[in-house]
Formats: C-alpha cells, structure tokens, sequence
C-alpha cells in the first residue's frame, strides 16, 4: 500500500523513505487497526460465518491479543514481548561488530539473554540464533527497524485519530478515509524529507517519539489483563 501510493516515477524521490517507515506502515494496519478492538466489532461475524465459529468480538480480540511468554520464535511473538526479540538481536549483533563477543559465543550469549528476558530455555539453536536469516545474509543492523516502524506506527496512529474518528470508522469497515490520511501523511512524500524524524516533524508536528508506543502497550494490555 505504501509503494502504491508513492508517486510512481522512476525517481529516486518516488521511492520508499526508509525502511523504518516502509515497516510503520505494515505494523500501523496490522496492530492498530486489524488488532484493534473496533476492528472486532466488524469482523466478527464474518470470521464466525467463514469459520463455523461462535465466537464474539470480545473472544477473538482477547484471542489475537493474548500473550506469550514461552515463545522462542520473533516472527511469532506478540506484540508485547516482540521488542525484546529485537533488542536481543541488536544487543548480540553490536557486541560481535565491536569485538566485545565472537561468533563462537553467540549461541551461549543468546540463550542467556532468552532466559533474562522472557524467561525462557533455549534447547537449539534452530529455536535460537539461527531462527533468522538476516545475519547469514549480511543484513546487519537491519533489526531495530522493526522497533522504528512499531514506535512509529504508534505515533502515527495517536496523530490519526486526532484528525479522523478512527473507531468509528474501522467498526463499520470503512477504511478509505484512514488510508488516505496516510498517503497524505506519508507515501505521498517518498523521500522528500531527508530522514524518518524530518518527515515526522513535518508532518505531526514532532519527530519520533517512544511515548506514543509505550503509552499504546500499556493501555492496551493493561486493559487486556485487567492490570490497574
């Protein structure tokens, strides 16, 4: 959708920013618009009539949302504990490129932080620091882009519904609106601002700024588990 949007030359302009904000604009329909609860209230019952359910919008909202602490897999992580996947991998790729860790410890240093972190016991390494493919391709600090792109997403998201009722309009499946506020916002503009903060400040007023995807994980789950 972002790469539709862009402005479609075959100049350098016309082309995606970053990828941070290529990965906000996946992760801004996936979890604040497909993961939200509104979302729910509209889907429901086609999922229940395509899937033979009997579910309510409350069941598969919970359903999506839950959380997995026993999960090796980053891919396969909910959104709540995904950030420490990224932070392991960002941590462990710096410490080798720096000389502080070798390539042989990576292994060892890895389960290590599995078990800080989630609390988990990494058995293989094909559940562990082989699981991905960016480091055996050279993909080498590619990884905190999936945390720009939630950070980002969550600001962008906070700054959508200033402008637009977002609710309202994903309950009732009408997403036009919500699309073309980001292509306004964002695509439109590929690479015109130099940088993910130039086109954030531009465009909301601030650049990026963490608050918005804590203060969004703390209320949703909190309220997911009834945390007060």
């Amino acid at each position: 959708m972002y790469e539709q949007n862009l402005q479609g030359s075959d100049l350098s302009i016309d082309s995606a920013l970053s990828m941070g904000v290529h990965e906000s604009q996946s992760l801004f329909w996936e979890r604040h618009i497909g993961k939200c609860p509104a979302f729910f209230q509209w889907a429901t019952p086609m999922l229940n009539d395509q899937l033979k359910l009997d579910a309510s919008a409350d069941d598969l909202y919970s359903a999506v949302n839950a959380i997995d602490f026993s999960n090796f897999i980053r891919v396969e992580a909910d959104e709540l504990t995904y950030p420490l996947h990224v932070i392991l991998r960002y941590t462990i790729e710096r410490q080798v490129v720096s000389g502080e860790l070798s390539v042989n410890e990576i292994p060892s240093t890895w389960n290590k932080m599995m078990k800080d972190f989630l609390d988990v016991e990494v058995t293989e390494d094909s559940k562990g620091c082989l699981q991905d493919i960016h480091w055996s391709m050279g993909a080498i600090g590619y990884f905190p882009t999936y945390l720009l792109g939630a950070m980002m997403s969550a600001q962008l998201h906070h700054y959508c519904t200033k402008d637009l009722d977002v609710g309202v309009l994903v309950a009732k499946g009408e997403f036009k609106e919500i699309r073309e506020w980001l292509t306004n916002k964002i695509h439109k503009h590929g690479k015109r601002y130099k940088s993910l903060d130039d086109l954030l400040l531009a465009e909301t007023g601030e650049i990026l700024n963490p608050k918005y995807f804590v203060e969004y994980l703390t209320k949703k789950y909190s309220e997911l588990y009834k945390i007060e």
